[in-house]
């Protein structure tokens, strides 16, 4: 039996195998790197978009009301952009594999570096302006070509999860004003004390459970949301009912 080197020099001979310029290499490690980088920029993106859509609509928070709220939190998960943002980090660690520092490493430690990437960065570019304002350039019609997206996922309504700010209060409830500038009228059922910290007072964000009855909510479930969201601070402007 030959040499592997034999073999290969026969391979080339018989034309099995082809020569390539080393510019075809480098092309294609480019090729490969571009790809890699727009892949990762992507799902930063869309990890970063889908926690700005849990904030916007208020399901970010629904743990803090307890096990009665899980079940409303599972079922308001984007989960159409969540499994899109699971088949990119899989193309991601493709990808990634197909360089030196990766390759050798057992995939899992490759593909658990990637999902910290996505999360952080994605938690990071949360706490910028980027996504309230593309949102709200696409309710004023000037994102053309995300704007559909953005009108489609940006602030989804969950029903009996109601999120904005706390205009005025009532002796039985109080007003709150959400971030598309709706206003709605909360009515405690029992009490509008918050377990989770002092009692409810004007220009808290809070989010409330409860069912909703044109633009009355009879509320079971009040938390307050100490984080500021960049979204409310670009909410058109209606007028509260006693200005009326």
């Amino acid at each position: 039996m030959g040499s592997i080197s034999d073999k290969i020099f026969n391979k080339i001979k018989k034309e099995q195998i082809k020569m390539r310029p080393k510019i075809y290499f480098i092309l294609r490690a480019v090729l490969v790197a571009l790809l890699t980088l727009l892949v990762a920029l992507f799902v930063l993106f869309l990890v970063s978009f889908i926690l700005f859509n849990l904030r916007a609509s208020g399901a970010w928070f629904l743990p803090r009301f307890g096990f009665p709220a899980i079940g409303i939190f599972i079922k308001s998960l984007p989960w159409l952009l969540i499994l899109i943002a699971t088949i990119l980090i899989v193309v991601l660690e493709i990808l990634v594999k197909r360089f030196s520092f990766a390759y050798r490493r057992p995939i899992l430690y490759s593909l658990l570096g990637i999902i910290i990437f996505a999360f952080l960065g994605s938690f990071v570019i949360s706490k910028t302006h980027l996504h309230p304002d593309f949102f709200w350039k696409a309710q004023e019609r000037r994102l053309p070509m995300m704007g559909g997206f953005y009108r489609g996922f940006g602030m989804p309504k969950l029903g009996d999860v109601h999120y904005g700010i706390v205009s005025d209060m009532m002796d039985n409830g109080f007003y709150l004003e959400t971030a598309e500038g709706e206003v709605l009228t909360i009515l405690a059922t029992s009490t509008i004390r918050s377990p989770l910290g002092p009692d409810i007072k004007e220009g808290d964000r809070v989010v409330v459970l409860g069912e909703r009855d044109d633009d009355t909510v009879q509320s079971f479930g009040v938390r307050k949301i100490d984080e500021q969201f960049e979204i409310f601070q670009r909410r058109p402007h209606m007028p509260m009912p006693w200005h009326r």
